[in-house]
């Protein structure tokens, strides 16, 4: 085999492992947050792997199988049409790389001790899917700083107080994350319950706001889902054959209409704030998120609306309000 020869299958042997890095989830994430020649051993690591496993099994079972089988007339006529050595195991190689990969991905969740999915929503929140939950777990183990907090974030639904370089300041609820936090255009989803500024001098944040109160009916819905569910929920399991008896006795029946009738009650008043607070129109709470460009944050922490009152207030409004009060 000539050297241009050997170029040619180690160069498919190269897109196979590039191939099983971009489809198996765990590799994938950590191929994102490798650079330069990291990248290029990786690919090539795994696809010596893949070709040592798929040469060796062909190879194993290729005296059970008969000099007529379908199967060796298919790679002899592969090599025949292919000027390359090995061409029918280089494809099956390349073949097994994206095979393989999304069989693994099955167990992926399961490899890394991920969590299940999110239950769908009505808005905002949409339910996990399975790479997402494999990012996920792999950020809160090896995720750098500010993956970790939005992440918690996310998975808390924690109000958190962005700074940008622009000295624009968000806090809201952090919708979702991408796993390449590192790229260029990688962008962050919030909603928004208050806007303001830092002053260009000594960088306090501004007096004036900008009051989102979207934010307050997106949490009227997501406790008006929850409730629908139980009370759903609640209906499911009564209706089983094992509760006809208490289904069956007055005493009983009235136990049942007081459990339905708490939830019934909470999802009346829900419904009422959501109409009350929306003005009878149908608001999508999706418009009201906004795309942060990750590389423009300056910095971000959780936000406590009573942190500012209760530790960092200034001294002297402090004494004026004690001073005021001893005059009383």
């Amino acid at each position: 085999m000539g050297a241009g020869s050997s170029a040619i299958v180690l160069m498919a042997l190269l897109i196979s492992g590039y191939l099983f890095n971009l489809n198996f989830h765990p590799v994938r994430y950590y191929s994102n947050r490798a650079e330069g020649q990291k990248l290029f051993f990786m690919a090539a690591g795994s696809g010596l792997l893949l070709g040592a496993m798929v040469f060796g099994v062909l190879g194993l079972l290729r005296p059970y199988l008969a000099s007529d089988n379908l199967v060796l007339k298919a790679a002899a006529a592969l090599n025949g049409a292919i000027p390359i050595p090995h061409a029918g195991r280089l494809l099956a190689t390349i073949i097994t790389s994206i095979v393989s990969a999304r069989l693994l991905n099955l167990a992926s969740v399961w490899l890394v001790g991920g969590r299940g999915a999110l239950a769908h929503s009505p808005d905002g929140i949409k339910a996990r899917s399975r790479a997402q939950r494999v990012y996920d777990r792999l950020t809160e183990r090896d995720g750098g700083a500010m993956a970790q907090l939005l992440r918690r974030a996310v998975d808390e639904q924690k109000l958190v107080m962005l700074t940008l370089k622009s000295r624009k300041i968000y806090c809201g609820r952090i919708f979702e994350i991408p796993f390449d936090l590192g790229e260029d255009r990688a962008c962050i989803e919030i909603l928004p319950s208050f806007s303001t500024w830092r002053d260009k001098d000594n960088l306090r944040m501004g007096v004036a706001r900008t009051e989102y109160p979207v934010i307050d009916l997106w949490a009227a819905k997501q406790r008006l889902y929850s409730v629908e569910e139980q009370l759903r929920l609640v209906g499911v399991h009564l209706s089983d054959p094992k509760f006809e008896v208490l289904r069956s006795t007055e005493r009983g029946r009235k136990f049942i209409r007081r459990v339905k009738r708490g939830f019934e009650r909470e999802r009346d008043e829900l419904t009422s704030l959501i109409r009350e607070a929306s003005g009878g129109r149908e608001i999508n709470i999706n418009d009201w998120i906004k795309v942060i460009l990750v590389k423009e944050i300056e910095s971000l922490s959780f936000y406590d609306s009573g942190a500012y009152k209760d530790w960092f207030a200034d001294k002297k409004e402090a004494e004026k309000a004690e001073s005021v009060n001893g005059d009383i």
